[in-house]
Formats: C-alpha cells, sequence, structure tokens
C-alpha cells in the first residue's frame, strides 16, 4: 500500500530529476557562445545605386560547433548571406546585410535576425540615409 507521504517523496524525487535534466540541457544551450564584432552598423549618407553591404562576423567562443541555420530580413529590400558550414569552437563565421538602395531615397533601419541552431536568435541592424546627389548640402563627398 502506497501511503501519502511516498507520493510526495516520489514526486518529489521525480520533480528534482526533471530539474536536474533542463538545467543541464540549459547548460548544453548556453556552452556555444557567440561573440559579435558589431551588431549595428550605420552607412550613414550612401549615394543612391550600388547596394549597401555590411559585413557581422562572428565567433564561436562556444565548446561545441554552431550553425546559422536562418538568416531572416525585416523586408524584401534586405537581402542577407552567411556561412552555412558549421562554426568549430575559436573560428568566424559571417553574415552579410545587403541593402538595395537604388529607387529608395531617404533613412532606413532594417534588420536580419539570425537562427542558429540550438534555438538561439540574434538581431544585426543596418541603416543610413540614401541621397540621389554625389555630393551632400555642405559639399562633402558621398560614401
Amino acid at each position: 500500500c502506497i501511503t501519502t507521504n511516498d507520493k510526495k517523496k516520489v514526486f518529489t524525487l521525480g520533480f528534482a530529476a526533471i530539474a536536474a535534466s533542463a538545467f543541464l540541457f540549459a547548460g548544453t544551450l548556453l556552452d556555444t557562445t557567440i561573440k559579435w564584432s558589431k551588431t549595428a552598423h550605420d552607412f550613414g549618407t550612401i549615394k543612391m545605386g550600388p547596394p549597401a553591404e555590411a559585413t557581422f562576423t562572428l565567433t564561436n567562443n562556444g565548446k561545441t560547433p554552431v550553425t546559422v541555420t536562418a538568416a531572416q530580413p525585416s523586408c524584401g529590400c534586405t537581402t542577407p548571406t552567411y556561412t552555412k558550414t558549421p562554426v568549430a569552437p575559436g573560428k568566424t563565421g559571417e553574415i552579410k546585410a545587403s541593402y538595395g538602395t537604388q529607387g529608395r531615397p531617404g533613412f532606413f533601419q532594417k534588420s536580419v535576425t539570425v537562427t542558429f541552431d540550438n534555438g538561439t536568435t540574434a538581431t544585426l541592424n543596418i541603416s543610413g540615409t540614401v541621397v540621389t546627389e554625389a555630393t551632400g548640402t555642405n559639399g562633402t563627398q558621398i560614401k
């Protein structure tokens, strides 16, 4: 015959086992640490026409390889490309965000959401101002 006290012991032990498993699993996810060279890039003022491209470098400071599984832009005017192979511990990978400036004068602020195989995400941001002239109002050369 199982007493109420025995049921409490079984429940407590079961809960402790689940909590310990969750802690160990979370430790595995935290084991892979991504360090970014930057998470935002401001182009400043740029001339309309050629795409504006920013490169974001990631370093895997963890103990296990990590893979970028997706890079989702905030809109269709931004095209991301990324390292598709696993990034080994101590090695680097890249995310490039290319903004199509043609026909889009004015200020822009866009993002790319990067997803990794361990379920973590990072948001990278690009911004700038697209102008139609080759020089600014104060006579400075536009990038």
